[in-house]
């Protein structure tokens, strides 16, 4: 029985802003990508940690945090598309819709695609995540975040300090398993391209780091 060809997803239109156009004026490298993610990943963290938990207006103080761990998913998922990850899949995605897709549940797609083509699903995991399908909730709620990029919601409830350090330990899982998901990638798109492997030895995560 012939197999139906895998569709890649449609990229989502987006009600860019007025300030959209001053968006990637400048050209970061897919291999660079992952530095930034964790520069964005380090402040997200530094803000977290002096989150105040009440002030005159808790959606003012909380926004900041919740961005910053936005953009280092939305940097770490697009790190590994444009990355080796995109090797794995049967049709790449065009990397310029890639550079300016501000939508981290349509990016999140190809990072699933990839993990299943690998056969990486018992692998992919992380304290939250047990499933594909948790990673897709997760990645939802990050995406309520700003899904436009340029009008910010609040997924957690902003006058609770308990409530945005609980947001930001979760997504700070999810950063470390996109993290770890990289280095596999790039350790087994390197050993392929030698030679090295086997058909048999190919997906099955016998490159994975330990996720805590």
């Amino acid at each position: 029985m012939k197999k139906k060809p895998l569709l890649l997803p449609t990229p989502p239109i987006s009600k860019q802003g007025p300030q959209s156009r001053l968006v990637n004026r400048h050209h970061v490298p897919a291999n660079d990508l992952f530095l930034y993610a964790r520069s964005f990943h380090k402040a997200a963290k530094t803000l977290a940690a002096f989150h105040p938990g009440s002030s005159l207006l808790p959606e003012a103080d909380a926004s900041p945090v919740l961005f910053m761990y936005r953009q280092t998913v939305e940097l770490s998922l697009k790190s590994i598309v444009l990355g080796e990850g995109g090797n794995f899949l049967p049709t790449k995605p065009d990397p310029i819709s890639v550079s300016k897709s501000h939508f981290v549940s349509w990016l999140a797609q190809f990072v699933c695609q990839i993990v299943t083509a690998l056969k990486w699903e018992q692998e992919f995991r992380c304290e939250g995540v047990e499933t594909l399908a948790d990673f897709k909730v997760i990645i939802e709620e990050i995406n309520s975040v700003d899904p436009g990029s340029y009008s910010l919601r609040c997924p957690v409830d902003p006058q609770s300090e308990s409530s945005v350090i609980e947001f930001a330990r979760k997504i700070d899982a999810v950063i470390g398993l996109l993290e770890s998901t990289g280095d596999a990638l790039a350790a087994e798109w390197d050993l392929r391209s030698d030679g090295t492997t086997t058909e048999d030895e190919r997906g099955t995560g016998g490159l994975w780091p330990t996720i805590q």
